[in-house]
């Protein structure tokens, strides 16, 4: 039951996606040109959902909250290939399944491209183990770091992600 239900919602996120114009190049592209704010309000409205959503299951034991450790490196590194991959690609992982499933066969080489890069990293990473966990902070979140509830920092910081996507962020097409 818990796989189905993981499905539909994973149908439905990528429905979202697909209806926002994440996987169309013009939208992506204004959107990193801060021209078209369409899929940055919908980026800001999946995060602050699902921040709240996430921590209010939390607190009535439905939610599995698995922190993972705090390794710097690993998140330098994820980063700089995350952040290349995207401007080489057009497309962010999510964006790129959406697309594929529209047949783009630049989506699909990228979804191929992925896969190749996490076999390489599983092949890699006994090499590596060793740089990548002398970076280990453990499981370091906000609510960890002050010590509260994460409710209390999921609700202001989500109000502040709706305020800006309703109110703030307007398109400038020039």
């Amino acid at each position: 039951m818990t796989l189905i239900l993981g499905l539909v919602i994973g149908m439905a996120f990528g429905a979202i996606l697909q209806l926002g114009g994440a996987s169309m190049y013009h939208k992506i592209m204004g959107s990193l040109l801060l021209k078209d704010m369409d899929i940055i309000k919908l980026i800001l409205m999946g995060i602050a959902v699902g921040t709240v959503g996430i921590y209010a299951l939390d607190l009535v034991d439905m939610a599995n909250m698995s922190i993972k450790p705090t390794y710097v490196v690993g998140i330098i590194i994820a980063g700089l290939i995350f952040g290349v991959g995207f401007a080489v690609a057009g497309y962010c992982p999510g964006t790129c399944v959406v697309a594929s499933a529209e047949g783009k066969t630049d989506a699909m080489v990228t979804v191929l491209g992925g896969l190749v890069g996490v076999l390489i990293y599983a092949i890699v990473y006994p090499a590596i183990s060793g740089l990548i966990d002398v970076t280990n902070y453990g499981e370091v979140t906000v609510p960890s770091v002050f010590d509260i509830n994460g409710l209390w920092i999921a609700i202001p910081f989500s109000a502040i992600l709706f305020l800006l996507a309703f109110k703030v962020l307007k398109d400038r097409y020039e």
